[in-house]
């Protein structure tokens, strides 16, 4: 774990398994928030090659375990769309969004997030479904956390406050699955962080465990508007960075 920045490594270990846990505590409350947060932790502290592979590994078991807790809520009709989806995402998509500016990505995917929220977006067919999830893993390799898009799309159906959960980590999962695959295709080794993975692993399922007892008493209503509050604040910080960057680039 020499390839560590900033802090020592017993530091690092403790933050990251808080980390860990209060961000699966976080998306097992809300259903997302928690990958994008923890994406920010190691950006500040892994080399940048690592990020997102680590990252993927780590959001694998909180999704895992939320999946698990969660399986008999799990909306299935719209899964097998989803997961074909993202296979020709995770393995294609990244190669033609590659000639893409990730910032300008980042912009339109807050904006698509504020207009599912704010304007009219109709419940998704299989053919927009289909689409989105091509566009969301692809984004995902390259840019990381894409949570709050598949929790916009999910969120068009209007499905019950635990379905939502279940559907959204069921489809996070899966396109953590493929990120781990294509990363260790392109030759990215795990074994350096494979201690710091364990623990964090075990930090986030008890975090994942604590957060659906906590989500259970959230009432229906009132967990849309908390959705809605959270995926605005994610949009917003989204299009303000795309534009930041934007504006560093063309200086």
């Amino acid at each position: 774990m020499n390839e560590l920045i900033l802090i020592n490594e017993n530091h690092f270990i403790i933050l990251s398994v808080f980390a860990s846990f209060s961000t699966s505590l976080i998306s097992a409350i809300f259903g997302i928030g928690g990958g994008i947060i923890l994406l920010s932790f190691f950006a500040s502290f892994l080399p940048p090659l690592a990020i997102i592979p680590v990252h993927a590994v780590v959001q694998l078991a909180s999704n895992g375990g939320r999946v698990f807790l969660l399986r008999n809520e799990i909306h299935w009709p719209i899964l097998s769309t989803f997961i074909f989806g993202c296979t020709i995402g995770a393995f294609f998509g990244g190669m033609i969004i590659l000639q893409i500016p990730h910032e300008l990505i980042k912009f339109f995917m807050g904006l698509f997030i504020l207009w599912s929220i704010y304007g009219y977006l109709p419940k998704f067919n299989k053919k927009q479904i289909f689409f989105g999830s091509i566009i969301s893993c692809a984004l995902s390799v390259i840019v990381g956390a894409t949570g709050a898009f598949i929790a916009a799309i999910v969120n068009t159906f209007k499905l019950p406050k635990l379905n939502h959960i279940a559907t959204v980590a069921f489809v996070m999962m899966t396109k953590h699955i493929l990120k781990i695959c294509v990363f260790t295709f392109l030759g990215f080794s795990f074994t350096p962080y494979i201690n710091i993975i364990i623990l964090m692993i075990i930090g986030g399922f008890l975090g994942t465990i604590i957060g659906k007892k906590i989500m259970y008493q959230i009432n229906e209503k009132f967990f849309r508007k908390l959705l809605n509050f959270v995926l605005t604040l994610l949009a917003l910080r989204i299009i303000i960075i795309s534009i930041i960057d934007l504006n560093n680039f063309n200086i």
